[in-house]
């Protein structure tokens, strides 16, 4: 399991995705859309994304396979381009989508992503391809792990960090008999929930998450951002409001959860290299601000804007 997050840079992701459009005979010029755990880009009417090396065949073909069981269901997500098998560039999978206009700046609404997420949980209650587990403790706890040899986190930032994670996952054990489950998206943030133009559709994107959990996960990115990244309260009110189903003590837990997941995917990017002007090991201030969260500061800063 990865322990570190070594961002994409264009200079390495662009050849790789030019070499898989030209793969497929798609015509165009790779304009970038996102560098996180894929790299994705716009190349005419398609997106081509490229996976990091660790995500095998077994991964991508779940992906596809979900997709294509939405697009029967009738749920509003990305589609994979017809004809377009995966294609293996530089040792990474590479995935073609058909493309869905939308511009990044105008987000989805909070009824709409919600009742989006009503509906992918709903559809897929009768899927029954096999699944991981949704794995996101034991990723959390891979991404910690691997702090204890980064020179800018302390053993006792680690400590700390582990512990919320522990509490947090017994916390969850002793709601497994309560909490609803199913097939989770497993990476809902509002990212990764498009708002298509001239439709005004929600369109559900990115499936490399999927597994089975606490149906609660899927709705813990839209409860952080009022809670850490200085959205409006009201946003995530309107979400539980499309969503329209009774909260439960697991969504509380998936918060926490995800609060920790996002700051342990920031903090296993930093670089492990970094000095300050005395040479000492230095991170950035947005990884101070996110630690600041877990060592009892009653008002950390916000999120993102450092």
């Amino acid at each position: 399991m990865q322990q570190t997050r070594r961002p994409w840079t264009p200079e390495e992701a662009r050849p790789l995705v030019a070499a898989a459009a030209d793969a497929w005979g798609l015509g165009g010029t790779p304009e970038l859309l996102r560098l996180g755990t894929n790299a994705s880009y716009r190349v005419g009417d398609a997106v081509v994304r490229v996976a990091p090396e660790t995500r095998d065949r077994a991964a991508i073909d779940r992906e596809l396979h979900l997709a294509a069981f939405l697009e029967d269901a009738g749920v509003p997500a990305v589609r994979p381009l017809p004809g377009a098998a995966p294609v293996r560039v530089d040792g990474r999978w590479a995935t073609a989508w058909e493309w869905v206009a939308h511009d990044p700046q105008d987000g989805v609404g909070g009824e709409a992503f919600g009742a989006l997420l009503r509906r992918f949980h709903d559809a897929t209650a009768s899927y029954d391809a096999a699944l991981p587990d949704w794995g996101a403790p034991q990723l959390v706890a891979a991404r910690l792990r691997g702090l204890r040899a980064h020179p800018a986190f302390s053993d006792d930032e680690v400590d700390l960090l582990e512990r919320a994670l522990a509490a947090v996952e017994a916390d969850l054990a002793a709601l497994a008999d309560s909490t609803p489950h199913g097939v989770v998206h497993g990476d809902a943030h509002p990212g990764n929930v498009l708002h298509e133009t001239g439709t005004g559709r929600a369109v559900l994107a990115d499936f490399d998450l999927i597994g089975v959990g606490p149906r609660a996960w899927d709705l813990a990115p839209a409860a952080l951002h009022p809670r850490r990244y200085g959205a409006d309260p009201s946003w995530w009110e309107a979400v539980r409001r499309g969503y329209d189903r009774p909260e439960d003590p697991s969504w509380e837990v998936c918060l926490r959860l995800r609060e920790l997941a996002s700051a342990a995917w920031l903090f296993a990017a930093e670089d492990p290299t970094a000095t300050d002007a005395a040479g000492r090991p230095r991170r950035s201030a947005e990884a101070d601000v996110r630690m600041r969260t877990f060592t009892g500061d009653p008002a950390p800063p916000v999120w993102g804007r450092h």
